[in-house]
């Protein structure tokens, strides 16, 4: 099965799904990261092409620990994609078509990073424009926790393999202690879910559906 991870930035890919992702590459599915943007602003202190160089080289890297196949980055501007929404949108859709995805992951709607909430409307152009089957999407948390979900993953295993998918955005780290973040928010998703180590929990929703469910209700 081909799968889509939409990361509006480099290291959304670890911290929202990086367990889920494991599990997708140890079933042998082929999954790719899309960046929409390549976070330059991550790094604002540096020139853009040295800071996109180094954060596109830490993806890379944590791609490599999530075993994930080469990454596409579209390299639109870092807290503007809701004004960029028809050139991403552009850049997008040709990857849809080759990929023909049967699941894509994004950053949930109710995210309030500005970046994140434009990833629905570009892959949902995208897909309008690709002629190819409808997908599943999975909205997966960030910097909001859902307050409803649909699909809920045991990430127990692959917990230490995810953390040092996210170690591996380095620049990062200095300025917000992601992995003690979203070790926390796992191991509580697994407690009140699974009675697990950890898990990682998901809005779904599959865009042959007529009307979507609850929380996509406001796309």
């Amino acid at each position: 099965m081909n799968v889509l991870v939409i990361a509006p930035h480099p290291d959304d890919e670890s911290i929202g799904c990086g367990g889920m992702l494991c599990h997708h590459t140890t079933r042998g599915d082929r999954v790719t990261a899309i960046y929409l943007t390549s976070g330059r602003l991550g790094l604002k202190h540096l020139p853009r092409e040295k800071a996109c160089f180094i954060r596109e080289g830490e993806a890379k890297k944590a791609a490599k620990i999530l075993k994930l196949e080469n990454p596409c980055f579209l390299r639109c501007s870092d807290w503007m994609l809701g004004e960029e929404i028809s050139k991403a949108e552009s850049l997008l859709r040709p990857i849809l078509k080759r990929k023909k995805p049967k699941l894509i992951y994004l950053p949930h709607p109710q995210e309030w990073h500005p970046d994140h909430k434009a990833a629905l409307p570009i892959v949902l152009a995208a897909f309008k424009r690709s002629g190819i089957p409808a997908p599943t999407l999975r909205g997966y948390e960030i910097w909001t926790p859902l307050t409803r979900y649909d699909h809920v993953e045991d990430i127990s295993a692959v917990m230490k393999r995810k953390l040092k998918a996210i170690r591996a955005h380095r620049s990062q780290l200095n300025d917000y202690d992601y992995v003690r973040a979203i070790t926390g928010l796992n191991h509580y998703r697994g407690a009140m879910t699974l009675k697990c180590e950890a898990a990682e929990v998901f809005l779904e929703w599959s865009l042959a559906m007529k009307k979507p469910t609850h929380s996509w209700e406001q796309i």
